[in-house]
């Protein structure tokens, strides 16, 4: 039984879906929606001057009464005005502010409410890709050509927690962000296959302590109880998922993705985001 509670732990840490039907109860969402919106972030090696770009945004929803779960997902480059700031890609407000800077970003640029936040380094997933033995993902032959530190692997593939960020960071194709955010997708899936094969039960600690100490979030005490009632609702595979649009052009010499603000607009609805 104590197994059992550690591991369904580290999965609601990890995946964040399940982190969220605890959040369905918390005090701090709004009483009157029917949603509890998540802001995913993955952020590259923090350095003295900077929190680290996020190189991966995502905002997740759940349904608090049908436990349906939504993705909104943001490419790095979208040029949004930087909440305190002027216009930049949306990825610079965790560099030049802090989390808050960040959140206050996103909910002006989309107009959607963010009940909590976690931010994960991309250095740490490697060390959590690395504790659960590796995950599989499918690895395009373009990708695996381009990239000799994948080791010729192709298709669906056991990557390691230096491969599978290799993967999930690639972006020199014609699909550019929006390769990387059905990537970044993938993986979530992947690591939660693993983190639900029994045998993986044995790593439990190593994973909550090395999770423990890396992740960023202000998701308050997580209370077994409720997980145990509502985890197995959960789909990923289910997730109805959307993206930001838009136009690529250069400014300053750097790609910047122009939002088609119409497009947004009927994603957020569509994903009832407001709700």
């Amino acid at each position: 039984m104590k197994r059992k509670m550690i591991l369904i732990l580290i999965i609601i840490i990890v995946l964040l879906s399940a982190v969220a039907t605890y959040l369905l109860f918390s005090p701090k969402t709004d009483p009157n929606s029917q949603r509890v919106n998540i802001l995913l972030l993955g952020a590259d090696a923090r350095t003295n001057a900077t929190n680290g770009f996020t190189d991966s945004i995502h905002i997740l929803s759940i349904d608090k009464n049908t436990k349906e779960t939504y993705m909104l997902s943001i490419p790095r480059a979208t040029r949004v005005q930087i909440a305190g700031k002027d216009e930049n890609l949306i990825n610079h407000a965790y560099a030049y502010g802090n989390i808050n800077t960040t959140i206050d970003t996103v909910e002006d640029f989309l107009d959607v409410r963010i009940d909590y936040y976690v931010v994960v380094d991309f250095t740490d997933f490697k060390k959590m890709v690395d504790t659960i033995g590796g995950i599989n993902m499918n690895v395009p032959q373009h990708i695996s050509d381009a990239r000799p530190e994948l080791h010729g692997k192709t298709g669906m593939s056991r990557l390691n927690g230096e491969e599978a960020l290799i993967l999930l960071q690639f972006r020199q194709d014609n699909e550019g962000d929006y390769g990387r955010m059905g990537r970044h997708r993938e993986a979530i899936k992947a690591i939660a296959d693993e983190i639900l094969n029994p045998s993986n039960i044995q790593e439990a600690p190593a994973v909550v302590n090395m999770l423990r100490e890396n992740i960023k979030t202000d998701i308050p005490p997580l209370e077994i109880s409720v997980i145990q009632q509502l985890i197995y609702d959960f789909n990923l595979d289910n997730a109805k998922i959307g993206e930001v649009e838009g136009t690529y052009k250069h400014i300053n010499g750097i790609y910047n993705m122009i939002p088609d603000m119409n497009k947004t607009e009927a994603t957020v609805v569509e994903l009832g985001l407001r709700n």
